[in-house]
């Protein structure tokens, strides 16, 4: 209670923590004084009160701890460093390789995990933990991955595997959930109560927020929204093998495939002049807005089906905003300008359905902010052990 409350106002006095939380002051200093000796508090100068002795303010010590990320991407792994103020000391990213077996993409994670940790610019005995960001369906008891369409995995043993080659504690879930976590740790979501963070990349995913809460579902499969079934043309396989699936109409890799489609019947679109192989969602955003016919047409009815879904999410959860993050809302103007009149359009009443519209707070990085946030968690709810000083 005293760690979360200084997370959430740095600068707070003791007295001020006792008030918030209930605790007496005596306790509140005892547990202060604790938390300083563990080094994830500190306190500034004394302050003038008007009455009685100065304030001490206390704040959440970034400087003693670190903590790493790993967004694990279809196309790259990404991975940073940081102190428990969140500031990058090193980063690393390399190609995922997806294609290949499971044990092979996760080595290279391992890899990227020891070489943020080895470095001179911080003490690795002070990493606290490694937080994974991973698109598929987890298991978060069992810690396996059930299902990943986008890597064609099933029945991955994570954790095991993980806990045998990294000597952190590791934690994990499904990319869209640590996109939402993300927010509402880091982010926009402290503004609101409810809230849907939507990532629109290779693939699609939701990550829903109720109460404050991440909402997981009966068997934690919650926010597959790429997965959504809609009545389209049906050229093109979802990840999962479906061809009525929203990834299939939405997402950056459907994007793509429908360009090279196009193109087959159309040897005027300037998309030509990339090789079919390179060919990826925004170069389809870029063409579309240099005027090319068949980039508009592939880019519009894409955002034509993710907005209609959307303003399904709207009608359904009522949520007070929707966030969107993924290398496919980076594209600027074009997407957010093609894709919000559809959902006004398709939003069931204006008068009654009050929501925002919002980018990611970290785009691009939205996943490693994610995977950062779920470490933090479980420092803020005391679950790691931390070091003392000269241990």
């Amino acid at each position: 209670m005293v760690l979360n409350s200084v997370w959430k106002d740095n600068n707070i006095s003791r007295l001020e923590i006792s008030r918030r939380t209930g605790l007496s002051t005596a306790t509140v200093s005892r547990l202060v004084d604790s938390l300083i000796q563990d080094q994830l508090l500190a306190e500034r100068q004394p302050i003038a009160a008007p009455k009685g002795r100065p304030m001490k303010p206390v704040y959440f010590n970034g400087k003693g701890h670190y903590l790493i990320g790993i967004d694990l991407g279809t196309t790259f792994i990404r991975g940073v460093l940081t102190n428990l103020s969140f500031e990058i000391i090193k980063e690393i990213e390399v190609v995922t390789e997806s294609h290949k077996d499971p044990e092979y993409v996760l080595n290279k994670v391992v890899q990227v995990i020891l070489n943020l940790a080895n470095t001179n610019l911080v003490d690795s005995g002070r990493i606290i933990g490694v937080g994974m960001a991973v698109a598929g369906i987890i298991n978060l008891n069992t810690g396996i991955v059930e299902y990943s369409p986008a890597f064609n995995w099933r029945n991955i043993e994570l954790r095991n595997f993980m806990e045998s080659h990294i000597p952190f504690p590791v934690y994990f879930d499904n990319v869209s959930r640590a996109m939402a976590l993300g927010e509402i740790t880091f982010g926009k979501g402290p503004k609101f109560d409810d809230l849907i963070c939507i990532n629109v990349g290779y693939g699609i995913g939701a990550g829903i927020v109720i109460g404050r809460k991440l909402f997981y579902g009966t068997d934690g499969m919650a926010g597959e929204l790429g997965h959504l079934p809609v009545r389209g043309d049906e050229q093109v396989y979802c990840t999962c093998g479906k061809k009525n699936c929203l990834t299939a109409y939405a997402s950056g890799d459907a994007i793509a495939q429908r360009a090279r489609i196009g193109l087959q019947n159309d040897k005027s679109s300037i998309l030509n002049l990339i090789p079919p192989e390179e060919l990826e969602a925004k170069h389809v955003a870029e063409a579309a807005m240099k005027g090319d016919p068949l980039a508009i047409t592939v880019f519009t009815e894409a955002m034509g089906y993710l907005g209609r879904a959307i303003a399904g999410l709207l009608n359904i959860f009522n949520p007070q905003a929707i966030i969107l993050g993924g290398g496919v809302s980076l594209n600027g103007p074009i997407f957010w300008d093609t894709l919000k009149p559809v959902i006004e359009e398709n939003v069931f009443d204006h008068r009654s359905t009050k929501y925002h519209i919002l980018p990611a707070s970290h785009p691009g990085q939205s996943a490693i902010y994610g995977a950062l946030a779920m470490v933090l968690q479980e420092i803020l709810n005391l679950s790691l052990t931390i070091r003392k000083q000269g241990t």
